[in-house]
């Protein structure tokens, strides 16, 4: 389907699926609920099934989250659905089992073994819109989508890959470069990237291993880490949407070394034009390898500017936590954004007019999130939140009676400006803004040197979610 003047708007798209989508209704199942709120325009929306944060909004017939039963926060970064034999994940698909029992179109965060079992025996009625979950599996394994991308003439992370027999080798290799970042061939978020500087600290990663062998690259410092949300049409053609600088590893938002922490719109506005333009072009290859395969759908890039060039570090086969809010920035501007789009490219509806990463960059308003976990090794509670002494938006708070597990979300916060100032630190401003309402909640802002006042001090900005 093409495009005429009308349909090139936001407007256009919308008006454009809710004729696709006809007289199904259309069910979100993701990590977060509140992710979905990108969907509401639609008025087929109306069911969301999530693992935290449901979407907040009376419109909805069903909007459950698998914490409001289980009556605790997971990390999201180690949770696995398909794993989980509780009675609160029992109560879920129970739950999805008895809305997909009439026509409807399945969106989902990512593929999973469950929603395989419950969409496909009902294909003459139920349309899933994503890759059947082992297929996209291999998506996941970055070893050899990186080998992939490389044989494109993608330039990335230089990653050296290590068997568990060959100890002795990255021994070698350890005491050669010094100071090297280990990886696990899967992992979200940062949860399995680590650093090792001898060769005492290399028995835990080969044991951490579950694929019998790891990569590990030099410490490359310094650097700036990008992301971007894109989508992959049926004919080819990639949709990029507004990128971000990731915040990565803030020692008060995060225990792990290089843990996701959230996105700066505005700081990217601050990146030289050239390597924009580099990171414009290893998206767009990345798509269409991806497009090659057979991927249809959102995916996201991470990469890293290092000596003055873009090397990629991961695609991401799904969407992500910088997803929402580039979504938001697309619909203040008028755009057509990841969601629709994704909707759009598996219904076979065609792409809206493409747009070069400057073109975007130059024209998305500064806008920050910064996204908070529980840094003690504990589960805690979050006391209720009255909201008079807080400037920036909170999203994802859990219910009072909530515990949320060590490395799980707390919440993030939406700042309507860059957070980043140079590059070493997240703005004071907003985190001493910030600082009354983690008092309320009997949470001490913790930052590199334990002073409230001064910038919050990643502790690396090494790799991307």
């Amino acid at each position: 389907m093409g495009w005429g003047l009308l349909e090139v708007t936001r407007q256009g798209m919308i008006r454009a699926l809710q004729d696709r989508l006809g007289a199904r209704k259309l069910v979100w199942v993701g990590t977060r609920g509140y992710d979905a709120v990108s969907l509401m325009e639609l008025p087929q929306f109306s069911e969301s099934y999530a693992i935290i944060a449901p979407v907040g909004s009376v419109a909805l017939d069903v909007d459950f989250a698998l914490e409001e039963v289980s009556r605790k926060r997971v990390d999201l970064d180690t949770y696995k659905i398909d794993e989980d034999q509780s009675e609160a994940a029992q109560e879920l698909r129970r739950r999805l089992l008895n809305s997909l029992t009439e026509p409807a179109v399945v969106v989902a965060y990512r593929p999973s073994a469950l929603l395989s079992a419950l969409c496909y025996p009902r294909s003459d009625f139920v349309t899933y819109l994503g890759m059947f979950h082992e297929r996209q599996a291999t998506f996941e394994h970055k070893p050899w989508v990186e080998t992939e991308l490389r044989r494109c003439g993608i330039p990335t992370i230089p990653w050296r890959y290590f068997a568990e027999e060959d100890r002795q080798r990255l021994e070698e290799e350890v005491a050669a470069v010094g100071t090297l970042v280990v990886r696990a061939n899967r992992s979200d978020g940062g949860a399995a990237v680590k650093t090792i500087s001898s060769p005492a600290e290399i028995g835990a990663q080969i044991a951490d291993s579950r694929d019998g062998f790891l990569a590990a690259a030099p410490l490359l410092e310094p650097h700036i880490p990008l992301n971007v949300n894109a989508c992959v049409f049926q004919d080819g053609t990639i949709s990029l949407h507004p990128p971000s600088m990731q915040l990565i590893g803030i020692e008060a938002c995060t225990r792990r070394q290089f843990g996701y922490c959230g996105n700066d719109f505005g700081a990217i506005k601050d990146l030289d034009a050239k390597l924009l333009r580099q990171f414009d072009l290893i998206s767009r290859e990345a798509g269409r390898w991806l497009w090659s395969q057979g991927y249809v759908g959102a995916f996201g890039v991470d990469a890293l500017v290092y000596g003055g060039k873009v090397l990629l570090t991961e695609v991401n086969p799904r969407f992500q936590g910088s997803s929402l809010l580039s979504a938001k920035i697309d619909r203040g501007l008028g755009r057509s954004d990841l969601f629709l789009c994704h909707i759009a490219a598996h219904l076979g509806l065609a792409a809206p007019p493409t747009r070069e990463l400057g073109n975007i960059v130059d024209e998305q308003p500064k806008s920050s999130q910064v996204v908070f976990h529980n840094i003690q090794t504990v589960p805690i509670s979050m006391r209720s939140y009255s909201g008079d002494s807080f400037n920036p938006s909170l999203e994802l708070m859990p219910n009072v009676d909530l515990q949320v597990e060590p490395n799980a979300t707390l919440f993030r916060a939406i700042a309507p400006e860059g957070v980043t100032r140079d590059d070493l630190t997240v703005d004071a401003s907003l985190m001493a803004s910030l600082t009354p309402t983690l008092k309320s909640h009997g949470l001490k802002l913790r930052t590199g040197n334990e002073t409230e006042n001064t910038g919050i001090t990643r502790s690396s900005r090494f790799a991307g979610r």
